[in-house]
């Protein structure tokens, strides 16, 4: 996927006719750094690849799908979908028509239309929400709810009741049952990578400012404020490979496990654990070291979900 992801840089780049050294100027880096990204060696952070968009002038479809590459290159998993992308393909297809039909009937492009399904970090405006939800038979909350548009601002909830489209708890009809979009339970989503520019003081009003996704909390004893952090087991290194979903919060209730998120001053993540005989990283394979880096900032881990990959089958 890097390849592709360089690749696809490359094109728009080719297509606006911006030079490689153009483009690194404005990233600040050199032109070797942009020459790797762009043939699948390294990729950006959010920041460089937000300058990126604003630098090539990509539309929102185009940089959704870039932005949703990265999640998926920085996390592992390559075929990510979010609740909306599943939504929007259950409800499309439930009515059987295709991404043309649906644009000619919505007036959104059918190329955005498809970032919609296939794309983990697209996000639809109240427009589009609203111009969807009657062609597929829902309220615009709930496709706004599905995206992860958790905490509507008054002025969009005031809208949506003008509309009559915002309700508590939306249910939408799915092939599997009923879909339930609740806004009782939720925490703010950040990608581990978000936390490189956190300085350690406040998680919950960082979590504010940079998260853009929510995640449904299924369980009900968690306290106040929990934060979701989604990661790939590369990243933390726990010695499997997969998606890492860690709940988080500022202090640790009691009977809570010793479990903490830290970054250490050689700028790691890692999971470490305090034991009867010292405090160790946190694996599931291989053996655990004792941390012996010093530690920049850390977070109690309340809950942590572990999604293995299957390995690659061997080719004969």
């Amino acid at each position: 996927m890097k390849t592709k992801f360089g690749k696809l840089i490359r094109d728009y780049l080719r297509n606006a006719e911006i030079r490689q050294n153009d483009l690194a100027a404005r990233l600040k880096v050199s032109g070797s750094a942009v020459s790797q990204m762009l043939h699948g060696k390294i990729v950006p952070n959010q920041q460089q690849l937000a300058t990126i968009c604003e630098l090539l002038m990509l539309d929102r479809a185009q940089a959704f799908e870039l932005q949703s590459m990265l999640s998926g290159i920085r996390t592992g998993a390559e075929n990510m979908r979010s609740p909306f992308n599943q939504t929007m393909f259950a409800l499309r297809c439930q009515r059987g028509l295709t991404h043309q039909q649906l644009a000619n009937l919505s007036g959104i492009p059918a190329s955005h239309l498809m970032v919609f399904e296939n794309c983990f970090e697209a996000v639809p405006t109240l427009d589009e929400a609203s111009k969807l939800a009657p062609i597929l038979g829902c309220p615009p909350a709930s496709l706004l709810q599905s995206a992860g548009v958790g905490g509507l601002s008054r002025s969009v909830i005031d809208q949506l009741k003008k509309e009559g489209g915002y309700l508590e708890e939306d249910v939408v009809s799915e092939p599997d049952g009923p879909y339930k979009f609740s806004t009782e339970r939720q925490a703010p989503l950040l990608d581990l990578i978000d936390l490189e520019d956190f300085d350690g003081k406040s998680i919950d009003d960082f979590a504010r400012r940079r998260a853009t996704k929510v995640l449904d909390l299924s369980s009900g004893d968690l306290p106040e404020n929990v934060i979701a952090i989604s990661a790939s087991g590369r990243d933390l290194a726990i010695g499997i490979p997969g998606t890492v979903l860690l709940l988080v919060s500022s202090e640790r209730p009691s009977n809570y496990r010793d479990l903490d998120l830290c970054r250490t001053n050689e700028e790691r993540f890692l999971l470490q654990e305090s034991r009867r005989n010292g405090v160790k990283e946190f694996r599931l394979a291989g053996t655990r070291k004792p941390n012996t880096s010093g530690v920049r900032w850390k977070l109690p881990v309340l809950e942590i979900i572990i999604r293995p990959t299957k390995p690659e089958p061997k080719e004969k």
